[in-house]
């Protein structure tokens, strides 16, 4: 299921609120006025970066520049600015210096700065030296080709420090990393306010989000320490992010101190939703997950203005549980088409409810629409995705070459998984990929490093090999069903008391044929809802079965006849999946179906 988000709007302005034309921090057609400072905020130390930080990304791409912003005590000595990866395989390189650096530092002016053309997609920390000063801001600077689609993980309260939540949970790195987000919202509340030692847990946070490949876009909560998020997420609580089309906001937003009491706050978001000729979509990241600024809007009688003149598609709060379509309903219900999202706890934490296990929500968006893995129309809202049932592995079969191996264990498909792979090599030889699409490939130090993409049906897998060197000659098959899309199960039972279903009666049959070059040998294996299907060989003689051993020459096929007649599985949209096991790769052929009981 997906959702329509608002269209383009209509030439509207707030009643009585000019456009502040200020300095802008980040480089954009339209200009951008600085957020105001939080009521509460710590001084600014005497040199800092402001801009990008790890909680303020910019996105940027090969051979294009990018905006950066430093406050600097004295700007006395060389200056350097580097981009550097840390991770596998370590990238560092220097970027040339605009001819204007001396004024730009001297007047406090942003250092525009380019980007390499050749510099491999990931998200660098950016280091700047100045004398004897050095700065740092933690995978800020992300260097990416934005598609139509932008994929968004939303990471909701951790409450590190909690009795029940005591580190970082290390499983959200791996799994987010392969569900492969442009962009990662974090809502607030990283360290407990009852932690023991919540300054160590502070430390710690940038190298946890360092671990993301995506940079994260970061709010503050109401128990996180202001001067601690200051210092290592970004100087104000209160900013913006720019990613194609997409123009994102976060703002301090507290039960504590509501935005509705932050007068000076409301202004900037208003005036920055309303900017004239940006017609980008837009979302805001608020901590409370009471829409406090929404309802004011709607006290003020701004509300239907708001939302269809400004283009807020998504309003995207912290909390320990996903929304339950009850509580705000109301308000959620008059700001339509705008979508509220909240998301269950993203850590061990049990707080109010919380079950004890991370949970992340991924959104895929477009300029008009927004969908989710699961979502199903009769939720309220996609559901948010517990760690634990996505996995990838790897293992190398013969030098050069590694065999990848990606499970999703949700009871629903999931598309644009992502594993990066590295495989060693030459730059004359280039890399070859069976069973995945290779979205990319660098040379760095010997290494290919490679990044190929998945579609993996629901509780399904699939397995890619890729290598380097001559490309080998790949098996090819062709994999034709013929059946019902809707599935009827009659309930059933021994006499035993062993419950099943059966849809015995529908008429199923699955054709493969060899449409490559070569004889393969090969293993069906057919898969519904997490559970393995026997099944008869039309052309050979025997009984149902769940494996068959087959050899079929060029242009040669083979019908399969699935045994239907005992199932195990649920109502709801599933697949019928094939597996051609003992070849190289594994990538499903798949039927969708409709699950549904009969009467």
């Amino acid at each position: 299921m997906n959702q329509r988000l608002p269209g383009r709007r209509h030439k509207q302005t707030m009643p009585g609120m000019a456009l502040i034309l200020a300095g802008a921090l980040i480089a954009t057609a339209w200009a951008t006025e600085p957020a105001p400072p939080a009521a509460d905020s710590p001084a600014a130390p005497s040199s800092v970066l402001l801009s990008p930080t790890l909680g303020r990304p910019v996105f940027v791409e090969p051979g294009a520049t990018f905006e950066a912003l430093a406050q600097v005590a004295e700007a006395a000595g060389p200056v350097t600015v580097k981009l550097i990866s840390t991770s596998a395989p370590a990238v560092t390189r220097s970027l040339p210096l605009p001819p204007d650096l001396e004024s730009s530092i001297a007047d406090g002016r942003p250092l525009l700065l380019r980007v390499p053309a050749d510099l491999p997609e990931r998200t660098y920390d950016l280091e700047i030296t100045l004398g004897a000063s050095r700065l740092v801001g933690r995978h800020c600077v992300a260097v990416k080709r934005l598609g139509p689609q932008i994929r968004i993980v939303h990471l909701s309260n951790m409450n590190i420090g909690d009795l029940t939540a005591p580190d970082f949970d290390q499983r959200l790195i791996a799994e987010v990393n392969l569900v492969a987000p442009d962009l990662i919202i974090a809502s607030g509340d990283f360290v407990d306010r009852t932690a023991e030692n919540p300054e160590a847990l502070w430390e710690r946070l940038p190298e946890f989000f360092s671990q993301f490949d995506a940079p994260a876009f970061i709010a503050c909560g109401d128990h996180d320490d202001l001067q601690q998020y200051s210092k290592h997420v970004a100087v104000n609580p209160i900013g913006s992010v720019e990613l194609g089309f997409l123009r994102g906001f976060a703002i301090y937003d507290r039960p504590s101190r509501p935005i509705s009491d932050d007068p000076g706050q409301q202004q900037w978001l208003e005036r920055a939703l309303t900017a004239p000729g940006d017609e980008r979509l837009k979302f805001v990241v608020a901590h409370d997950d009471r829409p406090n600024l929404l309802l004011q809007w709607r006290k003020r009688g701004l509300l239907p203005n708001m939302i269809s003149s400004t283009r807020l598609g998504l309003w995207i709060s912290g909390s320990h549980r996903d929304w339950d379509g009850v509580e705000y309903a109301d308000i959620v219900r008059q700001t339509a088409p705008l979508m509220y999202v909240r998301t269950h706890q993203s850590s061990t934490a049990t707080r109010d409810g919380a079950t004890g296990v991370s949970h992340f929500r991924v959104l895929d968006v477009t300029n008009e629409r927004v969908a989710a893995p699961g979502w199903n129309s009769s939720d309220v809202a996609p559901p948010s995705l517990p760690t634990g049932l996505l996995t990838c592995t790897s293992e190398c079969p013969a030098e050069n070459v590694v065999a990848v191996t990606v499970a999703n264990n949700h009871a629903f498909r999931i598309n644009g998984l992502q594993a990066r792979v590295l495989v060693p090599g030459v730059p004359e030889a280039r890399p070859w990929c069976l069973g995945a699409e290779l979205v990319s490939s660098h040379m760095i130090d010997g290494v290919w490093d490679c990044r190929l993409r998945f579609d993996v049906p629901d509780k399904g897998t699939a397995r890619a090999v890729v290598g380097s060197g001559s490309t080998p000659l790949p098996p090819r098959f062709t994999v034709r069903f013929d059946m019902p899309t809707v599935l009827r199960l009659t309930p059933q039972q021994t006499p035993e008391g062993l419950e099943y279903a059966s849809a015995a009666n529908v008429n199923a049959l699955i054709y493969i044929t060899n449409s490559g070059a070569v004889d393969a040998d090969f293993t069906p294996l057919l898969r519904l809802d997490g559970d393995t299907l026997s099944y008869k060989v039309i052309e050979e003689p025997g009984p149902p079965a769940l494996a068959y051993r087959l050899h079929l020459p060029p242009e040669g096929s083979v019908t399969l006849q699935p045994d239907l007649s005992a199932l195990r599985t649920t109502p709801g949209r599933r697949e019928l999946q094939v597996y051609l096991t003992g070849l190289p790769a594994l990538a499903p052929a798949c039927q969708p179906l409709t699950v549904i009981t009969a009467p």
